[in-house]
């Protein structure tokens, strides 16, 4: 009985120990890919900055290189919507660990920059497409955020690349952020921002949306 008892507890022993280093291991690989993650993205900041800078020096050329920056502000906006999608994918597998807002504060600081690069490029070369900018929250996601994400999603995929289409956690202490709320006097989230001049509060359809947006 006794060496039962012995082994039982040595077995427990050992896994005990393998699945404390187990534990410790994999969460190293999840802490060195967040930290390689958060270098691609301050790569994609970084182009995204020297991107705008292009855009304010060719002003005054801007007939000959209008189709250019477009074209690459384009391919930004989709690098930066595939990060956005692994972001959302380290939600839905991990807890929101702090490491995790800050990476989504990140993600959200760059998304902020290609708005603005969008519009001084729809100024500079009188482009002809639409921004859509949706602020949510993080925190409180309800039905009908769900509802609106949807719609906003299924608007994208019809537009394409007529429209620009972007998203802002908004209760996440954003300082510009909440200058944005601010200027466009939004008043509570989920809220739409429509080409810089018109918002909706959530729920919205796409028949409404359609009728203010080029596609």
């Amino acid at each position: 009985m006794k060496k039962i008892f012995l082994k039982t507890l040595a077995l427990t022993l050992l896994v005990f120990i393998i699945g404390f280093y187990a534990g410790i291991f994999f969460d190293n690989l999840r802490l060195e890919e967040v930290k390689s993650r958060m270098t691609e993205i301050d790569n994609l900041w970084n182009d995204v900055r020297l991107l705008q800078s292009f855009i304010q020096e060719l002003s005054d050329n801007k007939g000959s290189y209008c189709n250019f920056l477009l074209e690459e502000n384009l391919k930004v906006g989709d690098k930066i919507y595939n990060e956005g999608s692994k972001i959302e994918e380290y939600e839905k597998t991990n807890r929101f660990t702090p490491t995790l807002i800050l990476e989504k504060e990140r993600y959200a600081l760059l998304d902020l920059q290609f708005w603005l690069n969008s519009i001084d490029l729809k100024n500079l070369c009188n482009a002809n497409y639409s921004t859509v900018i949706y602020l949510y929250s993080q925190y409180n996601k309800t039905v009908e955020q769900g509802f609106q994400d949807r719609v906003l999603w299924d608007l994208k995929q019809k537009c394409g690349p007529e429209i620009i289409y972007i998203t802002f956690p908004a209760d996440i202490e954003i300082s510009t952020i909440e200058v944005i709320k601010n200027i466009y006097n939004i008043e509570k989230i989920p809220a739409i921002l429509i080409n810089e001049s018109i918002v909706f509060y959530s729920p919205v359809t796409m028949r409404e949306l359609e009728n203010y947006i080029r596609c």
